[in-house]
Order: C-alpha cells, then structure tokens, then sequence
C-alpha cells in the first residue's frame, strides 16, 4: 500500500468518526427537543382545566338563578336532567377527540365520514360560531366585571380591553393557556364548592323538592340549561398537543365532567335553600355569601369575568388552530398558515382578533345588537355540534352511541328552531357558500 494511499485511509476515518460525532450530537438534540416538546404538550389536570373552564363558562353564574326563576326549588330535577344529558354529549366527542389526529378536530372527521365539502360546512360554521359569539362573550365579562372597578368606562371599552389580553395570552402560547384556565377553573369551582357547602351546612333545612314529573316549564328550562354542556366539541382541535392522547384525554374528561356537576349540583341546591331566606335577588352572589358577605358580589363578578375569558381562550385557540391548518392545506389563503408543528399560529390569532374589534365597533355604534350576534352564533354552534354527531353515527357505530346521538340531534334541532332570521340568512348563505366552494374546488395533484 503506498504512502498516498495510507493517507487517503487516514482521511476516511477521520471523516468517519467526524459523522459518527455530528450523528450522535443530532440525536442527542432530537432526544432534548422531543422532551421539550412534550414537556408543552397538555397533560391530564392543564387539559382538564380546559376543558372545565369553558364549559362553566359565564353559564356559573348567570343559568342557575334564570333556572331558579322559572322552575323555583324544582330547578334542581332539571340539572339533574341536563347534567345525566352533559354526561352523554361529553363521552361521545371525547371517543370522537380519540380519532382525531390534527388541528382541524371534529370538522376532519366529518371530512373523513361525508366528504371534504361536509368538512369545510363544519369548520365554516365553527369559525362562524366564535368570529360571531367571541364579542358577546367578551360584553358578558364586561357586565360581569365589578361596577366598583369599572373606572367609569362604558362597557364596551372593558370588552376591548378582555380582547386584547385574550389576543396576548393566545400569543404567548397553549400551555400559557392551559395553565391560566387550570387557575381560574380550579379557584372558580373551590371557591364555589367551598362557600355553597358551608351555606348548606349553615341553612336551618335543605330544600330538596320531591320529583314532578308533570313539571311546568321544565321543556323550556331543559333548552335553556342546554348551553351549560356545550364546549366538549371543540376539544378534538387540541387532539395534536396532548401527551399519550389514549390515556390523557378520557381521564381529563371524566374528571371535567366530574367536576362541572359537582359545582352545578350544590350552588343550584345551595341557591334554591338560601333564596327563600333572603330578601335579595336569587343571584350566584347569594351562593358566596356564606365564605364571603358583603364581598361576594365582588367575587361573582370576578370569577364570572374570569370564566369568559376561559371560555374565548378555549374557542378562539381552537378555531386559530384550525385556521392555520386550513390555510396550509390550500382551504384559505396561505398566508394565515404561518405555524409549523407545535407552536403557535399566530397570523390566525392576529385576525381573528382583528375581526372582533370589528364587531366590536359595530355594537358600539348600534349596526348591529347584541342579541343579533348571539343568535347568529348559536345557530353556527348548534350546525358544527349537529355535523359531528353525523360523523360520530358512523365512527361509532354501536346501538347505543347511536341511541345518544339522536337524543342529542333532537335537542339540537329543537334549539336551532328558535334562531333569529338573522341566524338562518347568514347559516344559509354559509352553508351554500360552503358546499358550491367544494364542488368547484380543483382535486389535489396526484403525488
């Protein structure tokens, strides 16, 4: 072997053991961003606070003295009606979330069951749902928001001011997210738990009513109560960012459900054996006074304005989640697609915030009410939640799911019934939009 030839040899080794030492040093940091990674990603208590929060909502406050209004102490039969009701609506897009594997959520699996043009209906009416329901959310929180706080600002301007920190924290991340609603759901439900059990403990007898079953206006209450369960539907758009999604996802659910009913439970019982005892009027505030007093109705209105801003982060992240998948595969415009693999798509969040201050200008100057947003965005609600459990008819294809899902379609339908013409104009003029889009759209390239 000659001198050139040995050196030649020499050479190859040391580039050799050179791609040894860059190969092990890419696995190495593969190995640390991969537990980065997981570290972001949503565990069984940061998914639960996500879940919880939303679907309490601004409803924690403001349903169970409507539901006491109408039905006096018999408003406790109808939570426990709607609760056994939340329990299926729950288990069903909870199997549902199992098989969703991307942010579009539920609405790919209406793609997957019906076709892509019944997809593109379902995340058209999701994103019709919040552009129209985030604003009225965020004027609940106003209204809610202590008037010894409020600066002597009209209501408007504290919902601009909830839309600018929603925008901030949705930019600052999911597991910036997940974290503040774990806070606000858990501090909510403690402090409401803890302060309706002392007034029970507290009250010379509990009302607990004998079962009616030929009980007036329990129809109508049931329709109303209804929205308390709303919001297990969207969770399918965080399918991507939850760790050991077959283990973390059923258990962070039973445990929200859990949750919601338990807090449901004892402030509507709690409310309904207090209210005949007081002179004021039958609002969460009397639920607090026990652990509280005279600053109770301090503390409903901060957990109420926590709530809403809950329920926005929860909505609003899932719909920009799927946006910006949207956007890169070719649906919308491109440029709002700007988010690679687990971070934050925040051209979405950018205008979908734009387009609430929008709204927000419009109420503000009387273009549009209030009742009119709310409407439309039941409707685009109530459509997405229908379309779902179309897919779930099929994916899950069992008597009994499928006993579930007509129940529930029923009640759905029975809701949409009482939309505003402004609703069904604009669901109409959407769902047609929707479907012409899919039929003239141009099939992917063959690869």
């Amino acid at each position: 072997m000659t001198r050139q030839n040995r050196s030649e040899n020499r050479n190859v080794s040391l580039i050799r053991e050179d791609l040894r030492e860059i190969l092990a040093k890419a696995e190495a940091s593969a190995v640390v961003l991969k537990e980065v990674h997981m570290a972001k990603k949503l565990n069984t208590w940061t998914l639960g606070g996500l879940m919880v929060g939303p679907i309490l909502g601004s409803g924690i406050i403001l349903l169970p003295p409507l539901a006491y209004q109408l039905l006096g102490a018999q408003a406790i039969w109808a939570w426990v009606a709607i609760l056994f009701l939340g329990g299926a609506f729950a288990w069903v897009f909870v199997q549902m979330t199992l098989k969703a594997h991307s942010d579009s959520g539920i609405a790919g699996l209406v793609a997957q069951q019906w076709g892509p043009a019944w997809g593109e209906l379902a995340s058209n009416y999701l994103t019709g749902a919040v552009v129209f329901g985030a604003v009225p959310v965020f004027l609940t929180a106003a209204h809610l928001w202590p008037h010894a706080w409020d600066l002597g600002f009209q209501p408007t301007v504290w919902a601009g001011v909830f839309l600018v920190v929603t925008v901030g924290l949705l930019l600052a991340g999911l597991s910036t997210v997940a974290r503040l609603t774990l806070v606000l759901s858990t501090a909510t439900a403690v402090l409401l738990v803890a302060a309706g059990t002392l007034g029970l403990i507290q009250a010379p007898v509990v009302l607990w009513p004998a079962f009616s079953p030929a009980l007036p206006g329990l129809g109508p209450t049931l329709l109303l109560l209804f929205w308390a369960i709303v919001g297990w539907e969207v969770i399918g758009n965080y399918a991507n960012e939850v760790g050991n999604p077959d283990r973390t996802i059923p258990r962070a659910g039973l445990i929200s459900l859990a949750a919601v009913s338990i807090v449901y439970l004892i402030t509507t019982l709690t409310l309904q054996t207090l209210a005949p005892l007081s002179t004021s009027a039958p609002t969460m505030a009397l639920v607090l006074e026990p652990l509280f007093g005279s600053l109770a109705p301090l503390i409903a209105g901060l957990l109420g304005a926590g709530l809403c801003l809950g329920t926005v982060l929860m909505f609003m992240g899932a719909v920009t989640r799927m946006t910006a998948h949207r956007a890169r595969s070719g649906t919308l415009p491109r440029w709002l697609g700007e988010k690679t693999e687990g971070t934050t798509p925040r051209r979405a969040i950018l205008a979908l915030g734009l387009t609430s201050v929008w709204l927000l200008l419009l109420v503000q100057f009387r273009a549009i009410g209030l009742e009119g947003l709310v409407s439309v965005a039941n409707l685009f609600f109530l459509g997405n939640a229908l379309l779902g459990l179309a897919a779930a008819w099929k994916i899950l294809p069992t008597v009994l799911v499928r006993i579930v899902v007509v129940g529930l379609a029923v009640v759905l339908v029975l809701l949409a019934s009482q939309g505003g013409p402004l609703g069904w104009l604009l669901a109409a003029g959407v769902t047609a939009a929707s479907l012409v889009q899919a039929l003239f759209r141009a099939p992917p390239a063959a690869s």
